[in-house]
């Protein structure tokens, strides 16, 4: 299942917005407020079934919709819902493709998770139609991520407790450990207290002692994973086959630049099948895309669109950070005040012609900028060129 292309009017800030999809990543990166969350939530309501009090009619329409165009396994459908209200109270009622809302997970911010004790295992949860629902606008159960994971290492002990993708999911997601950092992996479960215990270069830990970005991306891997064994029982599928689509809200949470470079690498690599959308304020999460992979939103008169960005055959992964957040992310001040103030100052200084005035200034700017910045040089020799 993947979504080809959306059309939101009148949505929340968004007045009207047409997308083309990629088929398997696409982040939605531009200023706050701009709608990245909207299209989230536009995409994850194609699929829900009920009232819904989180998107509404943009302020200034009687009415809106959302349109989408999704393949389902070969056959492109078409699907519209609507929101009729504005009063915060007041909800809309709306039924999207709820048949096919098993095929939907969503992730929202909140990502990271405290100590947990497991007294007991208990068995998979059960995933109806109201959960699978509620699921798609409210976000997964993260909470069970520890009870899955607990619960298939005592059955894989035993022969024929799981089944063959049961099994293949549980060894990908002792792989999980090590994916963003070779020297650590998964080493056993306690029998006396059932916790996750982590091989690390300082020695054995417990799983929620791991870094918040660490415990991030576990989230996401394992939160995935524990969802589709849950909701695809009859047959079990392994994770690598799951072809849905996958909502992450802000994917670089807690996550330091150097792992915010490989988030995408490794998202791709567990599920190669799935459709993947993401919101990002991260230039190193956008220098690892690929071509046709970004989708960044600006303003034109008040209105929200899709900016046109240069086209390439390795996408940005050669571009600056600085490059991307001007002309990717829309970003037109990279300076602090303070640095733009001086160096304004400092024009001044030349155009009058005022040595003593301009070398005055240069000492405050040569403490502001970084050791090796060339900018000394250039304003050195606009000094002496009035001298």
């Amino acid at each position: 299942m993947k979504i080809i292309r959306m059309n939101i009017v009148d949505v929340g800030g968004i007045q009207s917005l047409s997308l083309n999809f990629n088929d398997r990543m696409n982040l939605l990166c531009g200023p706050n407020g701009i709608g990245k969350t909207t299209i989230l939530e536009s995409i994850a309501h194609l699929f829900y079934n009920g009232q819904t009090l989180i998107l509404k009619r943009n302020v200034a329409s009687e009415t809106s919709k959302i349109i989408a165009e999704v393949d389902l396994e070969g056959v492109n459908e078409s699907i519209e819902i609507n929101l009729n209200t504005f009063i915060p109270e007041e909800p809309s009622i709306i039924s999207g493709l709820i048949k096919r809302t098993s095929g939907l997970f969503s992730l929202k911010t909140q990502r990271t998770f405290q100590y947990q004790s497991l007294q007991a295992v208990t068995r998979d949860s059960d995933k109806n139609n109201q959960i699978l629902w509620n699921d798609a606008i409210f976000g997964i159960n993260l909470s069970e991520i520890k009870n899955w994971f607990v619960n298939r290492y005592l059955y894989s002990a035993h022969k024929e407790a799981l089944s063959i993708q049961q099994l293949n999911n549980f060894e990908l997601a002792k792989k999980c450990f090590s994916l963003l950092n070779k020297d650590f992996s998964f080493s056993k479960v306690s029998a006396s207290s059932n916790e996750i215990l982590i091989n690390t270069p300082n020695g054995e830990i417990y799983y929620e002692y791991l870094s918040s970005g660490f415990k991030s991306i576990i989230s996401i891997l394992f939160g995935i994973i524990k969802e589709i064994e849950y909701r695809f029982k009859e047959p079990n599928i392994n994770a690598e086959d799951f072809k849905g689509i996958i909502l992450i809200d802000e994917i670089e949470l807690h996550l330091h630049p150097e792992w915010q470079g490989k988030i995408l690498e490794i998202l791709l690599e567990v599920f190669p099948k799935a459709q993947f959308f993401a919101s990002t304020h991260s230039p190193h999460v956008i220098q690892t895309a690929e071509p046709q992979q970004i989708i960044a939103l600006g303003l034109d008169n008040n209105t929200v669109i899709q900016r046109e960005l240069p086209s390439s055959e390795f996408g940005f992964q050669g571009w600056t950070i600085e490059e991307i957040l001007s002309d990717v992310m829309g970003m037109n001040n990279l300076r602090t005040d303070v640095f733009k103030e001086q160096l304004s100052e400092f024009d001044k200084a030349i155009e009058e012609e005022n040595p003593e005035k301009a070398e005055k200034i240069f000492n405050k700017l040569d403490i502001l900028l970084h050791p090796k910045n060339n900018l000394r040089k250039l304003l050195k020799f606009q000094i002496a060129g009035i001298r």
